[in-house]
């Protein structure tokens, strides 16, 4: 019964951040087509869902940001939201690399 509940939610976030995904630039990553799907938190703390398409598939990452140390750790990532959902996060934080994916992400995630 849980895991059901647990996947009527996931479908029910996936539908609602369809809805509201929205183009992201990655110079550093031309090749592929990004798009900022959710940003949450209060910042400093922010988190960013994204998802990333390209010829090998769809990507989705779900990050963590403080904005104030510029750092970032994944909380999830995978083909699906629900993969992505039940994957495990790092442990640690890490400094973001200049003109990295998650530089771009974290500059629109610790602006709002």
């Amino acid at each position: 019964m849980q895991r059901l509940t647990l996947a009527a939610a996931l479908l029910m976030f996936s539908a609602t951040t369809q809805a509201y995904e929205w183009p992201l630039g990655v110079p550093s990553d031309s090749k592929a087509q990004h798009y900022i799907l959710e940003i949450g938190g209060k910042w400093p703390g922010r988190t960013a869902i994204t998802k990333r398409t390209d010829a090998r598939g769809t990507t989705y990452a779900k990050r963590f940001y403080d904005c104030l140390n510029h750092s970032v750790k994944f909380l999830g990532t995978g083909d699906t939201l629900a993969r992505m959902a039940l994957s495990k996060s790092e442990a640690d934080m890490t400094p973001i690399a200049a003109e990295s994916v998650a530089d771009y992400v974290g500059r629109e995630a610790c602006k709002r």
